[in-house]
């Protein structure tokens, strides 16, 4: 392969248009990554008044910050994107507690984030992860750094080649079960 000379230009990149990533546990995004969860579940962050979705294709970004109480790192390996395949809110705890045997996260944990801002409702976002062809490792910059859900990356990440954790068959089985576990708490 020959590398590119001044003046060629360089196949098009395939990204997403608003560069929007969640900041998301990695033991979370290596569940998805595994195909053993195909659900996020948030309430945002400490600098977040709430949560939202701000687009419903996203890059996953990654933080050890809860998972081993770390600091903040100088580089983020951007490895998976998703995007949102169906919605809900959970009003109580013990709904929550259903999701359990579905999720990377444990009771204590699930506990913590029902308990935080408890008038609001926990959001429960089916996505179906992809894996980058090619991940990347951007900087960590301080638009990056703080306990919010959201953040926006500057660098250019190609989703061309990404492959799919799971088959969309094998989606739609865990998601009918997710639906299912939700739906027996009404």
């Amino acid at each position: 392969m020959c590398a590119a000379r001044v003046g060629d230009k360089l196949p098009p990149m395939n990204k997403l248009p608003n560069h929007a990533a969640l900041k998301e546990w990695a033991s979370v995004i290596a569940a998805l990554d595994r195909g053993e969860q195909v659900v996020l579940i948030r309430k945002g962050g400490l600098a977040d008044p709430t949560f939202g979705l701000e687009a419903d294709r996203f890059y996953l970004f990654p933080t050890n910050y809860h998972d081993a109480g770390g600091g903040e790192p100088t580089h983020v390996p951007i490895t998976h994107w998703a995007e949102v395949v169906r919605t809900w809110q959970v009003r109580d705890l013990e709904t929550l507690h259903r999701l359990e045997p579905l999720v990377a996260l444990d009771r204590a944990t699930l506990d913590t984030r029902y308990k935080f801002r408890p008038d609001q409702a926990i959001n429960v976002i089916a996505v179906r992860a992809w894996r980058l062809a090619k991940p990347v490792a951007i900087r960590m910059t301080e638009e990056y750094v703080g306990c919010r859900s959201w953040v926006s990356v500057d660098e250019e990440i190609d989703v061309d080649g990404s492959v799919p954790a799971l088959s969309e068959t094998a989606l739609q089985a865990k998601i009918e079960s997710v639906d299912a576990l939700l739906a027996a708490a009404v």
